[in-house]
């Protein structure tokens, strides 16, 4: 048998997994496994425990002024309580910047001076050249009576350094016993002042030009000095001893007293990794594998097309690994502030609930968590803080209808950072004023969260045509030019989807369900019906049935193709594929039994054959509890109209056979409904059907007044 023509579903599925895998190879195995390796190393670069690390612990700034409620810490070995950077890094440039300059002495100044005073006097013109041979030359000598420098005084430190060649040793003088040229300049204006204004300034100008510095200042040697000067800048503030207390329980927590057990805790670590580096990096590895094998496995079991898709397996796992850099990074940063109460996990959660569900939004914040904990040393408190106002935001981002629910996502959020953390440093007698800067930030945290939630979802719709439950609102409505046109041209088809809409929305509540996308999905699911609305007995009013003149196999053909004919008209509009696939799901690849009935007694009685596929819708089987609920409903409202609504038995039994069969024939294979589900439905659908035909009380007609009587 010739291979059957893949559907218009399949086509378009497979030129999406083609331009996919070309792109990325999407599905590829080899790939999964570099994503799920790498992102694991990345995860670990942020952990303490890596080699090299300096070993920021849990002893972070926040703790200051809070009570040590662990047990008493005694030092098993001295160790040095190095200055943090930043202190060091300012100390030493202090050190460089209080260095006296280095400067050579220049011995026969006054003699070059005189020599270039008497160029100055021959090219000057008189008077100023004889005035420059007496006064001039008195003026210059007297200059020299102290240490002329070559440099402005205000770019020198406090004191200069001069070398003593004769004697080998150094005179230390203070700046302000020195002038520079500046100075030599107004002592020259001063002394001249009484000349005319043209001859002082000659004058001036020519023994300005005739100083020769006695001090010039070393640079290269100045320099040197000023990197000795900082090298000797001691690195520790103090040595502490073997058997020294280093915090006791109960004790107030400073400054100097975390600077210690921080130190402790690297030297703990020095002495380890001398001898065992590669079981710390082994733990280190083996911490971030356990994070990251909580979000694969649960994907693996329970939601394996995720796992299977690398795009989406790799965006999740980058969350935790974007988790921990935040949380390395609020240890890193020189501040005070409890920056990790301001890390948006939350906001993660409520992304992943938006796009999947709770259950995966629990998990991977679960994981983002307990990331941001190990990259702070095993903060396990923030770790609690983070994972109640995650699950806040995740059971608060469900069924969102409206863009203004940000405000709950916000207060919810607010209540589980702030219980939690509340709790948490009461019980830890935390100071006032720290204990308001860790809600403070909570509150800052539950209202970004959200802001960046929504502004990465809104982004990620447009660009990916994904159907939020946000977005799924925007297409629950009834003036849709899709549906306008629905209405306008099949308004049997219209009413009946109306009928399907109110079955498959009560019925998906129900069983706990997603009522709008069933809804929505049922909006959407009979569009193609418009191309040949005339072939659909719904529609058939005051006309001939265009059936009788055609074929069994020509009319199931004409039915099947209003799948396909869906399709194209969803593509068209730019129905997201969550909405669109209701379209061939809701008939799976059931039987068109009518015409197929038919073609077999017309095939019997002229001794032909009959191809079951030809009469089969093409699919696919409705894959989760929404489109199996649109199928059903479907298929229960069509078989109302046969049957007396009015009698509950019909009804039952109607709606009985309608999931029988779809369940003998596999229909309902790959979707995760229970039996409990479909009874539910069932009793669903049948209080629907009977509310909706429901008798009219039959109203007694008013006489008509009676005229009065003549007399």
């Amino acid at each position: 048998m010739a291979r059957q023509k893949p559907t218009l579903f399949e086509q378009i599925r497979e030129e999406d997994r083609a331009a996919a895998t070309a792109g990325g190879m999407a599905t590829n195995k080899a790939l999964r496994i570099v994503i799920l390796v790498g992102a694991t190393l990345l995860l670990m670069a942020f952990l303490p425990g890596r080699l090299g690390d300096t070993q920021r612990t849990a002893f972070d700034r926040s703790r200051i002024g809070t009570s040590w409620t662990e047990e008493s810490v005694i030092a098993e070995y001295p160790f040095p309580v190095n200055k943090d950077i930043d202190t060091l890094a300012k100390q030493r440039e202090a050190a460089q910047a209080a260095t006296p300059a280095t400067v050579r002495r220049t011995t026969d100044a006054l003699q070059q001076a005189r020599t270039r005073l008497q160029s100055e006097i021959g090219r000057a013109s008189d008077p100023a050249s004889s005035i420059l041979a007496g006064r001039g030359l008195a003026a210059l000598t007297s200059a020299y009576n102290g240490e002329i420098i070559d440099r402005d005084n205000a770019q020198l430190p406090g004191e200069v350094v001069i070398e003593l060649v004769s004697s080998a040793e150094e005179l230390v003088l203070p700046v302000t016993s020195l002038r520079d040229s500046i100075d030599v300049a107004l002592s020259f204006e001063s002394s001249f002042s009484d000349l005319a204004e043209g001859t002082r300034r000659s004058v001036t100008e020519a023994l300005r030009n005739a100083i020769v510095p006695t001090l010039r200042v070393d640079d290269r040697a100045w320099a040197n000095a000023r990197s000795v000067a900082s090298q000797n800048v001691a690195t520790t503030t103090e040595i502490i001893q073997r058997g020294d207390v280093i915090v006791r329980k109960g004790q107030r927590v400073d400054a100097p007293i975390l600077e210690r057990l921080a130190a402790y805790r690297f030297g703990q670590y020095l002495r380890s990794t001398s001898q065992f580096s590669f079981l710390v990096v082994l733990g280190a590895f083996g911490h971030a594998f356990f994070i990251m094998s909580m979000v694969a496995l649960y994907l693996y079991y329970v939601r394996r097309s995720s796992f299977e898709r690398n795009g989406q397996l790799a965006s999740l796992l980058a969350m935790p690994v974007v988790s921990a850099g935040l949380g390395w990074l609020t240890i890193a940063l020189p501040t005070t502030l409890p920056l990790e109460y301001v890390i948006i996990v939350p906001g993660m959660a409520m992304v992943v609930s938006i796009l999947y569900d709770v259950r995966t939004a629990i998990v991977v914040t679960l994981a983002c968590s307990l990331s941001v904990a190990a990259a702070r040393g095993n903060d396990h408190v923030i770790a609690v803080v983070m994972i109640a106002g995650s699950a806040m935001a995740a059971y608060s981002a469900t069924n969102l209808r409206s863009r203004t629910q940000v405000f709950t996502s916000i207060l919810s959020i607010l209540i589980g950072l702030v219980v939690v953390t509340l709790s948490i440093e009461l019980e830890r007698a935390t100071p006032a004023i720290a204990l308001i800067l860790k809600l403070g930030a909570s509150a800052v945290n539950s209202v970004l969260s959200p802001l960046i939630a929504f502004a990465v979802i809104l982004i990620m719709e447009r660009a990916l045509n994904l159907a939020t439950d946000l977005r799924l609102e925007e297409f629950d409505n009834i003036n849709h030019p899709l549906l306008q046109q629905l209405n306008e041209r099949a308004p049997g088809t219209y009413q009946h989807t109306m009928a399907v809409v109110r079955l498959s929305e009560t019925a998906a509540s129900a069983i706990g369900a997603n009522a709008l996308l069933a809804r929505v999905g049922a909006l959407y699911h009979d569009v193609g019906k418009l191309e040949k609305s005339e072939y659909f007995i719904e529609n058939q009013i005051d006309i001939d049935n265009k059936h009788d003149r055609l074929t069994p196999k020509r009319s199931a053909g004409i039915i099947r193709q209003h799948v396909q004919d869906g399709i194209e008209l969803a593509r068209e509009y730019k129905l997201p594929d969550r909405i669109w696939k209701f379209i061939p799901m809701h008939h799976g690849t059931i039987l068109i039994k009518h015409f197929y009935a038919k073609a077999i007694d017309e095939a019997i009685e002229k001794e032909l054959l009959v191809d079951e596929q030809d009469f089969r819708y093409p699919g696919p089987k409705p894959d989760s509890k929404e489109t199996a609920i649109v199928m059903l409903a479907d298929a229960a409202e069509a078989l109302s109209r046969l049957v007396d609504t009015s009698q509950r038995e019909e009804i039952v039994r109607a709606v009985e056979k309608i999931i029988t069969d779809r369940t003998a024939d596999g229909q309902l294979n790959d979707t995760p409904l229970t039996l409990n589900d479909l009874d539910i439905i069932k009793e669903s659908f049948v209080k629907s059907l009977l509310g909706s035909s429901h008798q009219r009380v039959r109203y007694k007609d008013v006489p008509p007044p009676q005229e009065p009587a003549r007399s």
